[in-house]
């Protein structure tokens, strides 16, 4: 048996049998040998020391210099990030549509990411440091990434970070640029719930909500591409991924395209009296999904825009009262006629009601 493994073992040395009667492999190492010997080597040790007491002014000073690129890093991130959560809570606090605690819960969220990324800043500032000082006095370890980090800088990586970094920019200039030019055409005054704010508040919502999915997907796909991804396997996946949810959840896609559309054509809105699938009462709320009622009873109906096929509006522009009065065969019919009409003159008049009725009795 010897003999046969001779050939599969390199020099023909043949494995020591175990006293379980199996075979020891070839030792694997946990680190790699050249790791090793650079944590053996305390040769840097020796370099910051005679450093220090021979040229203090230099050693300092290329170490002030060294924090104060990585300073200077980090306050640059530190600045871009805080630039964008002001805009964050701007953007936050001018959506019409939503209510305090949708806010708070949003500038919650936000809250959390900036402490996020302003750790991530401070990595980063902070491996810039380490790295400078560790490539002057080739302290183990951190030497090496330091070398293979400036090395894919100088061969393609700093040009792929300007790239990114130039495209981000466009992206957020663009989004600003849509934003702007969405609240130019949907201009919006008034209180939450009124008619006209509504439908331009979501249909204003819905242009934004597209541009800033297809800029950003557009902005990872090219990150992705740069930092060597296979964009195209990606969309073939993201795309079947599409469809699939596309089947399964049709009747969201139909709930909100019906729900544009209602908008967009101003088919009803806030505040009108509607008949809805057998179901009537005033529109209390409306967005790209449902349609809340509130009956005459109090009840309040929730209804799938995508259930909606025929709706009767009883309030668009105007509508008319109609009252059925029991009179006497033996009253006066013009005397009953003065009083109905005097009456009606009066609710016109009348300091809770004038502005309800757009025209006389």
């Amino acid at each position: 048996m010897a003999n046969l493994l001779d050939p599969l073992i390199p020099g023909g040395e043949t494995p020591q049998e175990t006293a379980s009667g199996g075979a020891e492999g070839p030792e694997i190492p946990l680190f790699d040998e050249e790791w090793i010997a650079e944590f053996e080597d305390t040769s840097w040790l020796t370099d910051i020391g005679n450093a220090v007491q021979n040229v203090p002014l230099d050693f300092f000073g290329s170490l002030f210099l060294d924090v104060a690129l990585g300073a200077l890093l980090f306050g640059v991130l530190r600045f871009l990030v805080e630039r964008w959560v002001q805009d964050t809570k701007v953007a936050i606090a001018k959506r019409e549509l939503w209510d305090d605690e949708q806010k708070q819960g949003e500038l919650e969220r936000t809250a959390l990411l900036h402490r996020y990324l302003v750790t991530a800043s401070a990595v980063v500032g902070l491996s810039l440091t380490l790295g400078l000082f560790s490539l002057r006095y080739r302290v183990p370890v951190l030497q090496t990434l330091a070398l293979s980090v400036r090395a894919w800088l100088l061969d393609s990586g700093l040009s792929r970070i300007i790239a990114i970094a130039v495209v981000g920019a466009v992206v957020y200039s663009l989004l600003r640029i849509v934003r702007k030019t969405a609240r130019a055409l949907t201009p919006v005054s008034g209180q939450r719930f009124e008619r006209q704010v509504a439908r331009a508040a979501t249909i204003r919502n819905v242009i934004e909500s597209l541009a800033r999915l297809v800029l950003i997907t557009f902005f990872v796909l090219f990150v992705l591409a740069q930092v060597g991804v296979d964009v195209s396997t990606l969309l073939a996946g993201v795309g079947i991924l599409g469809l699939a949810i596309s089947f399964g959840a049709q009747s969201l896609v139909k709930d909100v395209i019906t729900g544009f559309f209602v908008l967009a054509e101003d088919q009803f809105g806030v505040g009108d009296v509607v008949t809805i699938a057998g179901l009537s009462g005033a529109v209390e709320s409306l967005n790209l999904r449902i349609t809340t009622l509130r009956a005459l009873d109090g009840s309040v109906h929730v209804i799938p825009n995508g259930q909606i096929d025929k709706v009767t509006v009883a309030s668009r522009d105007w509508s008319r009262s109609v009252i059925d009065l029991e009179i006497s065969y033996r009253a006066d019919l013009d005397h009953a006629l003065s009083v109905i009409s005097d009456e009606a003159t009066k609710l016109t008049a009348a300091l809770g009601w004038s502005w309800r009725i757009v025209g006389p009795p």
